[in-house]
């Protein structure tokens, strides 16, 4: 028997689907959830009067901040939305997402199918589902967000020397996506690496290129940190830095149009 070497950590506003709560080692969430064992309640306001536009990243800077305390003995994180995970394994159960088409949409009762997803032992890292557009972020940015917003935050990146202009352009040109890639199994080492730069980018709520957006585009800064966290993996992937080790995108949904939280 493997021993135990992956803590799994829960994200969400929501709770985690009641029946399988005890894949659940430790959630992290805005406010109060029953359900877990082990909940840390971290506010948004962790981040200023604008923090919620973070959306995720708050609670996950926040885990970047304690890691040495909450994964003593461990090697590696499992990160899992409310409603979205990865799978290591090509799924058999659940149906294509007709908005999101890189994602298998499932009920909350075909979630016992994937037991084995949310193990405690890892031997390998393994990132969310990559998709391809062929004219290159900052189209795909603009079609879907703020254009001003993403050039914003990548002038500001350089600002604060995440980025050199040729890695700026780079970024803005990159062809891959990874939608949701906070989630995923990730050695302690490759979170620390990526959400230290996350951290710095994160600042950006607090700068004067930030404009407070409305309805769904208020979790703005989210959106620009998950491109840079994309980017990052991506970048440590064709380093050499970690293994190409791509799963499936599952998202518990009773309907194959997937529904957008606001």
């Amino acid at each position: 028997m493997n021993a135990v070497n992956t803590l799994n950590v829960g994200l969400g506003h929501l709770p985690f689907p009641q029946a399988h709560v005890d894949h659940i080692d430790l959630m992290v969430s805005p406010r109060f959830i029953a359900g877990p064992n082990q909940l840390a309640v971290v506010d948004d306001s962790l981040f200023g009067q604008n923090g919620s536009a973070l959306s995720e990243y708050v609670q996950l800077l926040w885990l970047l901040d304690h890691l040495d305390v909450v994964t003593v003995g461990y090697s590696y994180l499992r990160i899992f939305h409310y409603r979205r995970f990865v799978s290591r394994e090509k799924p058999r159960v659940g149906q294509r997402s007709t908005n999101l088409p890189w994602s298998t949409a499932i009920s909350s009762a075909e979630l016992s199918s994937f037991a084995s997803e949310f193990g405690r032992f890892s031997d390998t890292e393994v990132f969310n589902t990559k998709v391809q557009f062929g004219d290159g972020m900052l189209a795909q940015y603009a079609r879907a967000h703020v254009l001003e917003d993403i050039l914003n935050f990548t002038k500001f990146l350089i600002e604060i020397g995440v980025f050199s202009s040729s890695e700026a352009s780079n970024f803005l040109r990159e062809s891959t996506n990874i939608p949701a890639c906070n989630i995923g199994v990730f050695s302690l080492e490759t979170f620390r690496s990526i959400f230290s730069v996350l951290r710095k980018g994160a600042d950006f709520v607090h700068s004067p290129y930030f404009v407070v957006r409305q309805g769904y585009q208020r979790r703005s800064v989210g959106f620009l940190l998950e491109r840079l966290n994309g980017y990052l993996i991506l970048k440590m992937i064709r380093n050499g830095e970690v293994k190409a080790n791509f799963g499936h995108n599952i998202v518990i949904s009773d309907d194959a149009v997937v529904s957008v939280t606001l």
